[in-house]
């Protein structure tokens, strides 16, 4: 199975200059974990409930925090062709959940830890 058989191609993006609290309402009403964040609108990073989280952890007033201040900047992507395995693979060694899928030097979707699990158990049972 590939990349390409599980990814999700309606992503959610949003400014960086989004406050957590909206990030917080939008994965409430929306039921997504996670954001693109851009700037401009390039894909600058991902914000997700996490980020959310562990401000909220440190005290912090998330109406003040935005996007850009938390958002991971390091964004990995792979190829849509590549299988599950090698997918597993990168996030294990980049230390991430999620993995933009892009194709032709464009984003074409995200595939998160969740979407293997997922395909796995429809595989096994």
């Amino acid at each position: 199975m590939k990349v390409r058989d599980v990814m999700i191609t309606e992503m959610d993006i949003i400014d960086e200059n989004e406050s957590l609290a909206e990030v917080l309402k939008n994965s409430v009403e929306k039921g997504k974990g996670s954001f693109v964040v851009t700037s401009d609108k390039i894909k600058v990073g991902i914000v997700t409930t996490w980020d959310v989280l562990e401000a909220i952890a440190e005290g912090d007033d998330i109406s003040e925090v935005k996007a850009w201040e938390v958002m991971e900047r390091d964004l990995v992507t792979i190829d849509p062709t590549v299988s599950l395995k090698e997918a597993a693979k990168q996030m294990v060694n980049h230390v991430v959940w999620r993995l933009l899928v892009e194709e032709d030097d464009n984003i074409i979707g995200m595939v998160s830890a969740t979407d293997i699990f997922q395909a796995k158990m429809d595989k096994r049972y």
